[in-house]
């Protein structure tokens, strides 16, 4: 019982340290900042604790989820930080239950609450992953929906006379979401390096994996260096993305509406329990 107390100790003061970090973090650095204006340049100093989450992330096939933490705005750093976290406060959380039973006269093995900490710390350490992708997933339809009325707009200031790189940067300036944002910033960042629209748009498609982001920037290429007519093309795929959308949609009801036999059956046993249990209890009782 004494290791468990002394495990439990130790434990509960790294999660403190990892809270107390987490709550007052420390002030912005200077690399970081330079990387985030100049991603291309940037040099990745890789702390220890990174380099940790990371190498533990590729050894359980799981992998560093880049697109997904681009296309939520977080950083490397934070998400590496709260894998830490949770994995510190599920090893913590066992041992300490333990120690709050030996106090009140229980008599545990040691084995118990050593096994179950590991158990609880490896399912917290790998929780965040699973709540970034959920997000992700979310985040990433709102943008597609976004992303077809941004077509729409474009194809209007095309009919309107505008150019290709026109038409993108005008079209991205009228929406006030956060996906209008990303695009329009992604826009301003491929017009300060020289470059491009389009090149912003697929760069920023491949940050984020909105594969549809790829296909506006080859129409837009194709467009701005031949001069083809792309109305058409921008309406019809506007449409497909709604459809998509719409299908998905109807994929995730059924699925919700699968779900709900489980409770409605759970019920329903539960009700038939209590009309029979009272018959039952008179009979053989």
């Amino acid at each position: 019982m004494t290791i468990g107390i002394i495990a439990a100790g130790v434990l509960s003061g790294l999660g403190c340290f990892t809270a107390v970090i987490l709550l007052w973090p420390p002030r912005p650095r200077l690399d970081a900042a330079m990387a985030r204006l100049h991603p291309d340049q940037a040099v990745d100093p890789a702390p220890p604790w990174l380099a940790l989450c990371r190498r533990l992330g590729a050894a359980s096939g799981v992998g560093v989820p880049v697109a997904d933490l681009d296309l939520l705005g977080t950083d490397l750093e934070h998400w590496a930080a709260a894998k830490l976290a949770a994995g510190l406060a599920g090893l913590g959380l066992v041992p300490v239950l333990a120690l709050v039973g030996g106090l009140a006269g229980m008599r545990i093995d040691w084995s118990v609450p050593a096994g179950g900490a590991l158990a609880a710390g490896t399912l917290a350490f790998f929780a965040p992953d699973l709540i970034v992708a959920r997000t992700a997933a979310r985040q990433r339809a709102d943008f597609r929906a976004a992303l077809a009325s941004y077509l729409d707009l474009v194809a209007l200031e095309r009919g309107a006379g505008a150019g290709p790189t026109h038409a993108l940067e005008a079209a991205a300036e009228i929406g006030d979401g956060w996906a209008f944002a990303r695009i329009a910033s992604a826009l301003a960042g491929a017009r300060r390096a020289g470059r491009p629209p389009w090149d912003g748009l697929a760069g920023l498609g491949e940050r984020t994996g909105v594969r549809e982001l790829a296909d506006l920037a080859d129409i837009a290429e194709i467009a701005g260096q031949e001069g083809a007519s792309i109305l058409r093309t921008l309406g019809a795929r506007a449409d497909s993305m709604r459809a998509e959308a719409v299908a998905a949609r109807r994929a995730i009801a059924r699925s919700r509406s699968t779900v709900m036999v489980v409770p409605i059956a759970l019920l329903g046993a539960g009700f038939l329990l209590l009309i029979v249990f009272p018959i039952a209890y008179r009979t053989f009782g």
